[in-house]
């Protein structure tokens, strides 16, 4: 199944809070998410000596919600964890032209071939 009516919400939060994102955006109706390691270098490179003390560890959240969820469900991760506190992290949003298999359910089955 290919939709078109899907949006990619990421947010880039400090190690430890990705889990609590994805199921913040569970709740407000996405079906789930990804939550990959990173780690950030701009603050790094321009604190020099002090930047030994600073943890950089972060952890990079990924949703696809259907277009008419984008709103409600970026609000909820946005609200997550403290997101509105500075140094907690960031989100965004990236339109998706075009997804292939998004979602499991039964629903979905009986349309099948």
């Amino acid at each position: 199944m290919v939709r078109e009516d899907v949006v990619l919400i990421t947010a880039v939060v400090q190690r430890g809070l990705g889990d609590g994102v994805v199921e913040a955006a569970v709740g407000a109706g996405a079906n789930g998410g990804t939550v990959c390691y990173g780690s950030g270098v701009g603050n790094r490179e321009r604190l020099g000596v002090l930047a030994l003390a600073l943890d950089v560890d972060q952890e990079i959240v990924y949703v696809l919600v259907p277009r008419e969820l984008e709103t409600a469900v970026f609000t909820t991760m946005a609200e997550a964890e403290g997101m509105g506190r500075p140094g907690r992290g960031m989100l965004f949003t990236t339109p998706v032209e075009r997804l292939a298999a998004y979602g499991h359910s039964a629903a979905a089955e009986k349309d099948e071939p």
